[in-house]
């Protein structure tokens, strides 16, 4: 999300979190003056989006954009986790899931983790769903997100989900997009409808 007319839009419709992603090199970047409008978001949660960005510049960031939850894509490790934890920030570390094993590897202790589809070295972003029945591996207490071709098609199927493992909830993106950071307000209100029954 970057545009303040979509942001609102979306907003209207009470997601529990809002993603702005400030890493550059994505086609979401919101740019470096940006400050999400704190009049838009009432309940729902602003996180910001980072890949290998220092803690010092994270907590820089989270102070001048005003976000309270941070997501971490790289390969940020239990100290920064900790460390950003301290500094008041809820942190979701994402993880890139293809088989049990990257399951298993799991460490530490951020808020919550997001499962996200492995593809290459691509981080995030993949529009594309792993094998859902490897989640039968997940190992941790910590509950999570599940990402990766979450869709108005299959979410009623992510849902059920919850019923056998720590899932605390959907990340929607790339499939609900008209254009990369600009979101399908249709879809959304689908989607809300849905969670709503």
């Amino acid at each position: 999300m970057r545009e303040r007319a979509n942001i609102a839009a979306v907003a209207a419709c009470k997601p529990d979190f809002m993603g702005f992603i400030f890493v550059e090199k994505s086609p979401r970047y919101v740019g470096k003056d940006f400050v999400i409008p704190e009049d838009l978001l009432g309940a729902t949660q602003a996180v910001g989006v980072f890949v290998n960005e220092t803690v010092e510049r994270i907590i820089a960031m989270a102070e001048h954009a005003r976000f309270k939850w941070v997501q971490l894509h790289g390969e940020e490790g239990d100290s920064a986790i900790e460390a950003l934890k301290r500094a008041g920030l809820g942190v979701i570390k994402a993880v890139s899931v293809a088989a049990e094993g990257d399951l298993l590897a799991l460490q530490g202790a951020p808020d919550y983790y997001l499962l996200d589809t492995k593809k290459g070295s691509q981080v995030g972003g993949t529009g594309e769903r792993f094998d859902w029945s490897i989640l039968k591996a997940y190992p941790s207490k910590v509950p999570f997100f599940l990402a990766g071709g979450i869709s108005e098609e299959n979410m009623v199927e992510a849902m059920e989900l919850r019923t056998k493992y720590s899932l605390a909830g959907l990340d929607f993106n790339s499939r609900l997009e008209i254009q990369p950071g600009f979101k399908d307000l249709e879809k959304i209100k689908d989607i809300a409808k849905k969670i709503a029954l």
